[in-house]
Parts: C-alpha cells; structure tokens; sequence
C-alpha cells in the first residue's frame, strides 16, 4: 500500500512538474520583453505597438517648445523669427509629428518591415547627421522610439514606408539606401532646439 502511494504521489509531482514547464515557456520573460525576436527566416518579430505614447515621453512638452521660441530671436541660419514664424514652427512639429506617427501606425496594418529616411524639402540641419535613403527596420523604431522625425524646430524630414523586401529596398537606384544603424545604438540625431525658419526655407509661405 505505502508503495502505490509513493508511486502516485511522484506520478503527481512530476504531472505538475510538466505543467510548470509548460506554462513557464508560454509565458515570456519580462526581462527579455524588449529584446530582439527573430524568426528561423531571419525576419524580426515584433510587437506591432504604436509608438505614440514613448515618442511623447522623450519629446519636448509644447509649453517648453512655446517658452524657447518665444526667447528666440533668429534660427540657425540668422533669419530673424517673428511672431508668425514661431506660430509656423510649433504648428509644423505638431503636425510632422503626427503624419510620421500615422504613417507607421498604418504601415503596422499592412506589416511593413522598413521604412527609410526623405526629404521633401532640404534639411540643413538633418543633412549631416542622416542621409536620404538610409532605412531603419520597425524593430529598430520599436526600440528606439527617437528615431521618428521631426528631429528639430522646423525639420523637412519624414520617414517613408518601403513596400518592398529588403532585397528590392538594397537594389533601389535610390542613392543612400543604407542603414541608419551601424550596431545596436542609434547614431547621433540632431538637437530639437535646431530652428530652421519656414519662411526662410518657403520663400515666404508658412
């Protein structure tokens, strides 16, 4: 009798046992929440989040953004900033702000996998520091959520969805098409009290 107890009662331990390992791999690690998921196909798996509430965390509040422009008299290039500029230039960041935002959201939808760095307009600022063309892969963006433009007051460069692989991005005729990254860390970005007027870049037109 003691025997078939024992028996049944390391029959249990281990039914429970299998349970645990189970439900311990089913579960993902907190600590490795934020590390790269790679497929067998070399392709990232990622938590398809926007990044809305991260870029806030690390951007400047508008009332901050409102107090620098109001003591700023001129922007880097030394064109003078009137009360038109200023009110061009928070309106500018807010909406580049969005339009960047939405675009990943929806490129998030349709699963896209990179997006690469344009310039409508030129970017004396942006210029030095990214190259049109480099691309950065939705990992990286998910990663480092500083990466999504505008970089600084008055910034003309977005980040624009590629609808193909990586191997039709790599054989675009675009020049540039690099990557931004060159290991783990983002490379330098420009700073965001960089003010670049409108106006001046315009012609006029705000």
């Amino acid at each position: 009798m003691l025997g078939i107890m024992t028996g049944v009662a390391v029959l249990v331990v281990l039914v429970f046992a299998v349970l645990y390992v189970i439900l311990d791999k089913g579960e993902p690690d907190a600590g490795d929440s934020g590390k790269r998921r790679i497929h067998v196909s070399g392709v990232y798996s990622i938590l398809r989040k926007s990044p809305r509430a991260e870029l806030a965390a690390l951007r400047p509040k508008e009332d901050e953004i409102k107090k620098y422009l109001a003591e700023a008299s001129e922007d880097a290039s030394g064109a003078p900033l009137q009360s038109s500029d200023r009110a061009a230039l928070l309106r500018h960041w807010k909406a580049q702000t969005e339009m960047n935002l939405r675009g990943i959201e929806a490129g998030d939808k349709s699963g896209i996998a990179f997006y690469y760095y344009d310039y409508p307009k030129e970017c004396p600022v942006c210029g030095p520091f990214i190259a049109k063309g480099n691309f950065v892969t939705r990992e990286e963006i998910y990663n480092n959520p500083q990466i999504i433009p505008p970089f600084h007051l008055g910034c003309a460069c977005v980040l624009a969805a590629h609808l193909g692989s990586e191997k039709t991005m790599k054989e675009t005729a675009l020049a540039g098409m690099v990557p931004f990254f060159d290991g783990e860390a983002p490379p330098p970005l420009p700073e965001w009290t960089a003010v670049i007027s409108l106006s001046a870049i315009c012609g006029g037109k705000n």
